[in-house]
């Protein structure tokens, strides 16, 4: 949120719509304090959490897809308390993909190259552990 452009918005709400649209689910944006994008119900029924990352290259220009960490432990959080499922959707310009955060994946140190920001820690999930939706 606090980076998040315009035309980063559009493209997450475009994505969030459709993949409700698709599953029948009523999507629920959450307050910034909880680190995530928005919780899915159907009915009365809240079914998962979800975080959407929409990229501007292709699926296959990196094999892992990097999330920051903090969003990895409120998603570990989240679960732990709820019991429900967190998701990472990630659209990329080549297709729409979704991993658990719990899936396996590699800790390390990044900087944002278009930032002025110190390095910080992220959670690199294999492109490869992506399960594809067809949304559009």
């Amino acid at each position: 949120m606090l980076y998040e452009t315009e035309e980063n918005k559009t493209a997450e709400d475009k994505l969030r719509t459709a993949l409700g649209d698709a599953y029948g689910y009523n999507m629920v944006a959450l307050p910034i304090k909880y680190s995530l994008d928005c919780i899915a119900y159907k009915g009365k029924d809240a079914k998962c959490f979800f975080e959407f990352k929409c990229r501007t290259v292709a699926s296959t220009e990196y094999d892992t897809a990097l999330v920051n960490l903090h969003k990895v432990i409120a998603a570990a959080n989240i679960t732990k308390a709820t019991g429900l499922k967190c998701w990472l959707v990630v659209q990329w310009t080549d297709m729409v993909g979704f991993i658990d955060f719990q899936a396996d994946k590699e800790i390390g140190m990044s900087k944002r190259r278009d930032r002025n920001e110190a390095a910080d820690l992220f959670a690199y999930y294999p492109v490869s552990g992506f399960k594809t939706l067809n949304l559009y």
